[in-house]
């Protein structure tokens, strides 16, 4: 039984999620076997399960989820649908682990012992009609709504609630409104703005015109500088009342990150001594305060951070002292937080990344050819621990050699809508940060405009706002770059950057220095509008993922207004040079977009080849994916356009493929599919298209703008 009463509920909400979890996937697998199979969901919750588990010490459970992992990827191993039996021993062990959970909250024993639970898994010992557990208070057999209210021990006497329990959807409906309220109140200023400007017009018509100055315009006037006055002071309470409730909601879902960080000693501990290491485990900054959702979604991508530097990085004693290292290796789990972000770093003093083997252990799994490796740098092949499927480790056990790990913490910091950098020195030791913002609903922007567009840049990003002059300016290996403290800074028009045509001369503007860990970049814009603090919408539909643009926000005045990606901005940049004008030259309006087109349908092929030929673009078609991907490299492109059925290699397979190039990471693709589905549009997105289209109600038109939106 868990000691610690905290963890021990924590233990328990946390396993009745993913076994409910477990169970409808498995339920899935059997019920709709048109569907692919949620490999990697199943695959996910079982490792997370077994991870738990190993933390907090309940070994048995442990070993169970292990074992349910294996047979899970043997059933699973050739893409087929696992017999009826093996689901059956599945569902069984769902049960068992579910009774072992109850065993570690409740202190109460399973029904059976490890050893048959472990002999049915397999399918060594047949299925006994055993009692399936009761929901242990853990009822992990579907989520657990929790009461409304709990009165206070002293209730029954006096009648009195002191505290209330609230669910946490509660409060995150409750927190969507405040952001929504965020939008209302930059309505709300900019209405005051229009009422400063039409008393700055009456003043001017006033004093060019006084001989017309009525006792009725006296009275007009009176009543209009009191109408700016009650704006004001309507304008000052609604800002006020906004911050007081969205601080106070979101101080209510504030949490220490001593809740999760403190779950790590003894994990480090069990998993040192089980690989004859010697580990010290430094926590800093543990009273750093995070969202709740952030606090219980990081916990996992820490615990794969953590168990890897163990396994991976540090050495054993001999080989320690050998190097002139502590016999004992530390890992330093350390949190601060800025005004706009909160910074997780684990720091190890290992081996560091070996690069060379995560080359040849690229090529061994074929997610990259020696051409794509040698063209990456040392960081980009260092970020391929991330990649879904990718280990290092020569030996599949229970802590490592799976490749979900580190793939799982890029998802979910991701999700968070955050950023993970990794630096790594061979022989000294490993540092990888996560970067995640302090509130998932509201971002501060500064708004900028460029070509009558609003654009916003997140504060967080800025280092520095300057305007420059062509005198500013001087050329670095061909690319426009700017003094600044100092040091060179690229300079790149935004416009440059997104792809919009511009008239203005790339030299002159207002320049917004952003900047992270992988450089600096001058951003040039036409002016600064405001800095506000806006709701954060994500693009959704069809544009999902769109290069440099993190989402979109409406503004005061109705306008729509784009939220740059600064990470994405730097990147782009970086990936291409901002030519240094010599002279003013006529750009060349004739050169075609170039678009590559596969589909298998000769008829299709044809009919959309032409139309967009039409429409002003150059195409290649090629008959499938293989072809595609062939014709691909080694060209350039404007974008690729995809049907998703096709022989060889279809559509998801192409996109998967492309998005492994580096050279590629960031050429739209767009997907044509007869398949409209909610799963297999987020799995094409997931796996890196821009946009899908349906071709049950397809409408050329729509292509065309999508190309227009992405190119």
């Amino acid at each position: 039984m868990i000691d610690d009463p905290d963890l021990r509920q924590m233990f328990k909400a946390e396993c009745e999620e993913r076994l409910y979890n477990l169970e409808q996937h498995l339920l899935q697998l059997e019920k709709e076997p048109e569907l692919p199979a949620p490999t990697d969901e199943l695959f996910r919750e079982a490792h997370s399960l077994k991870g738990l588990a190993r933390m907090l010490g309940i070994t048995n459970m442990e070993q169970l989820a292990h074992q349910f992992e294996s047979v899970l990827k043997s059933a699973l191993h050739n893409g087929q649908w696992p017999p009826v039996a093996t689901l059956e021993r599945l569902y069984h062990g769902v049960d068992n682990l579910r009774g072992l959970a109850g065993e570690a909250v409740t202190g109460i024993a399973a029904a059976e012992s490890l050893t048959d639970m472990l002999a049915r898994l397999t399918g060594d010992m047949p299925l006994a009609m055993v009692a399936k557990p009761e929901p242990v208070p853990a009822e992990a057999a579907r989520p657990v709504q929790e009461p409304a209210e709990t009165p206070s021990p002293q209730a029954s006497t006096t009648n009195k609630i002191d505290t209330i329990r609230v669910g946490t959807q509660q409060l995150d409906s409750l927190m969507t409104h405040v952001s929504e309220l965020t939008v209302n109140k930059n309505r709300l200023a900019q209405r005051l703005g229009d009422a400063n400007d039409l008393i700055f017009l009456w003043e001017e018509w006033k004093q060019y015109n006084r001989e017309l100055y009525t006792p009725e315009l006296a009275q007009l006037e009176t009543r209009l500088y009191a109408l700016r006055s009650q704006l004001y002071e309507d304008n000052n309470r609604f800002d006020y009342l906004n911050h007081e409730i969205g601080s106070g909601i979101r101080a209510i879902r504030l949490l220490p990150l001593s809740t999760t960080f403190n779950l790590f000693p003894r994990m480090v501990r069990d998993i040192a001594k089980q690989q004859n290491k010697l580990v010290n485990l430094v926590i800093e900054g543990d009273d750093t305060v995070a969202d709740k959702r952030v606090i219980e979604e990081i916990k996992d991508p820490l615990t794969h951070l953590i168990r890897n530097a163990i396994y991976h990085a540090i050495e054993r004693p001999q080989q320690r002292l050998a190097l002139g290292k502590p016999e004992a290796g530390t890992i330093r789990l350390k949190a601060h937080q800025t005004p706009t972000t909160i910074v997780i770093t684990v720091t190890d003093d290992g081996a560091g990344i070996n690069v060379e083997k995560i080359k040849e252990r690229a090529i061994q799994n074929q997610l990259y050819t020696a051409e794509d490796l040698a063209a990456m740098n040392d960081r980009q092949v260092q970020e391929l621990i991330f990649s879904q499927g990718f280990s290092t480790s020569d030996q599949i056990n229970d802590i490592s050699g799976r490749g979900l790990g580190m793939a799982i913490v890029r998802t979910t910091v991701e999700h968070l809508k955050g950023h993970i950098e990794v630096d790594s020195t061979p022989g000294l030791g490993t540092s990888i940060q996560i970067v995640l913002p302090i509130t998932l609903a509201t971002t501060q922007v500064i708004i900028v405009e460029l070509q009558k567009r609003y654009f916003g840049i997140p504060m967080e990003a800025i280092e520095l706002i300057r305007s420059v002059t062509p005198e500013h300016l001087f050329n670095i290996d061909g690319s426009l770059t700017l003094l600044q403290t100092g040091q060179a800074v690229s300079v790149a028009r935004l416009s440059e950057l997104l792809g919009i045509a511009d008239t203005a001369k790339p030299t002159a503007g207002l320049a917004v220095i952003i900047a992270n860990k992988h450089g600096r970049l001058a951003v040039l814009v036409d002016r600064l509008l405001d800095e506000q603090e806006i709701l954060l919408k994500p693009l959704g539909g069809v544009l999902k993922r769109v290069r440099n643009i993190s989402g979109v926000t409406v503004l005061g005045n109705g306008d729509i207004c784009m939220v740059l990606n600064p990470h994405d901005l730097i990147k782009t940049a970086y990936g291409k040079k901002m030519p240094v004008p010599a002279k003013q030259e006529t750009p060349n309006t004739n050169i075609k977009p170039h678009i590559l087109y596969a589909e298998d349908s000769v008829t299709a092929r044809t009919q959309i080849k032409r139309f967009l030929e039409k429409a002003g673009y150059l195409v290649t078609a090629a008959v499938d994916g293989r072809d595609a991907y062939e014709k691909l490299v080694g060209k350039t492109f404007a974008a690729v356009v995809s049907d998703v059925t096709m022989p060889n290699i279809d559509g998801l397979m192409l996109t998967e493929k492309i998005r492994r190039h580096p050279q590629y990471q960031q050429l739209p693709i767009i997907l044509l599919s007869a398949m409209d589905k909610a799963d297999d549009r987020q799995h094409a997105l997931e796996l890196g298209a821009n946009a899908y289209l349906s071709k049950g109600a397809f409408d050329q038109r729509q292509l065309l703008d999508t190309l227009k939106t992405l190119v």
